[in-house]
């Protein structure tokens, strides 16, 4: 392990927050167990925060101006793609900081595709149309995420899949399962846990909605990947360490 490895470094688990209780705790139980996956997979020395860029606190301003001025620190979003909430308040929470950085959403990963692929599959008798859900955002960055993420399961299931949004862009997915007039509708959630927006999504009635995307360790591991590369890309970690990844 080379001597960058053995410095502190800090990781501010940022999620969106929400009202929710088994959403907040679905959001708290993901940062535990990304915790225990780093332990065994990333060779440093790990300080774990939460903080929320809304609804909740700690605010992510708040938590990045608490920590040591020494030690560097990376800003993990607990979110599925980029929007405001990265290329903005994260953003102005790293530039505010020396020795900052800010990982990745999760984005298109091949594996998210896969886990939504797996969910999809016990439903696609009756040749439903198949959507894919997601929050949304305005920014042309976050769409074309979510348009790759439903690329990647289309050649996966061998079959359309199409995108609706819950805001923020679109089409809006009530009217995506309206349009399909009386074919099955299968809406993929690509939320990350409960909360209003799940809600919206069941209220559309859809014939089958899939739960969030948490709890599942594949989701907790791509996470862990980005936090991987930005530690290796800002240099807190050295490529010559031993890094294990999916």
């Amino acid at each position: 392990m080379s001597q960058s490895t053995q410095r502190t470094i800090h990781v501010v688990a940022t999620s969106h927050g929400t009202d929710n209780a088994n959403g907040q705790q679905l959001i708290h139980d993901l940062r535990a167990e990304l915790e225990e996956l780093a332990k065994d997979q990333i060779a440093a020395t790990l300080v774990w925060h939460e903080a929320y860029v809304d609804v909740q606190r700690p605010s992510l301003d708040d938590a990045v101006a608490s920590l040591p001025q020494s030690e560097p620190a990376v800003v993990l979003p607990l979110l599925v793609s980029d929007g405001v909430h990265t290329t903005s308040d994260i953003a102005k929470a790293v530039e505010s900081r020396e020795n900052t950085v800010a990982a990745g959403p999760l984005g298109p990963l091949p594996e998210l595709a896969q886990v939504l692929a797996d969910r999809a599959a016990g439903h696609l008798d009756g040749d439903p149309m198949v959507v894919l859900a997601a929050a949304g955002t305005r920014l042309e960055v976050g769409q074309n995420q979510v348009q790759d993420l439903a690329g990647q399961i289309s050649r996966i299931l061998d079959r359309e899949v199409v995108v609706g949004y819950c805001a923020g862009a679109e089409p809006q997915i009530a009217e995506v399962v309206q349009d399909a007039l009386k074919r099955p509708v299968i809406v993929l959630s690509s939320l990350l846990a409960d909360g209003y927006f799940q809600h919206k999504l069941v209220s559309t009635g859809a014939d089958v909605v899939t739960r969030p995307l948490l709890p599942d360790v594949t989701i907790a591991q791509c996470f862990l990947v980005r936090l991987q590369e930005t530690l290796k890309e800002s240099g807190y970690v050295s490529l010559d360490d031993e890094v294990r990844s999916l």
